[in-house]
């Protein structure tokens, strides 16, 4: 069970996002055009059960939208667990969420401090954040510092 299984969504909705990426490498950020949200998960269970049950509560999808949008997710997000995080499921989650949210960018962490796709590359630059090596822990702990003040600043 995930920490954030089971709870209110206001209580836990920023849990993702205070987390170390380098314990939690595996990364989505959602946007509505306006708000980026850059977020940590275990593994691939994780972000798949979170993309499932929480983060259309995030922008606003209540009561029978949230239920329909969920049973829409459902085949695309099976494929997240077999398959792991691939171009075409994240353009297919999009389609379908496109109206109120979308997935910006998805990975692991050790490719967005790299800045290894033009998503990464873009937000490292916008949050005046350099690329770095991954295997570096000390830049690793500083980017990871970054991040949370970042966050810690919005909330």
């Amino acid at each position: 069970m995930h920490a954030w299984e089971g709870q209110n969504f206001d209580d836990v909705q920023a849990i993702p996002q205070r987390r170390d990426p380098r314990q939690f490498q595996v990364g989505c950020a959602t946007h509505n055009g306006r708000t980026i949200v850059l977020q940590w998960f275990r593994n691939m269970p994780e972000i798949s059960q979170w993309l499932r049950r929480m983060e259309p509560q995030r922008w606003g999808l209540k009561g029978p939208a949230l239920i329909e949008i969920k049973s829409q997710l459902e085949p695309v997000l099976t494929q997240v667990d077999v398959y792991g995080l691939r171009e075409a499921s994240r353009q297919t989650h999009n389609a379908t969420t496109a109206e109120h949210y979308t997935i910006a960018w998805w990975g692991d962490f050790a490719a967005f401090a790299a800045g290894r796709d033009a998503w990464s590359q873009a937000f490292l630059k916008a949050a005046n954040l350099k690329p770095i090596q991954h295997s570096d822990n000390a830049q690793a702990k500083a980017l990871a510092s970054a991040l949370r003040k970042r966050v810690e600043s919005k909330l």
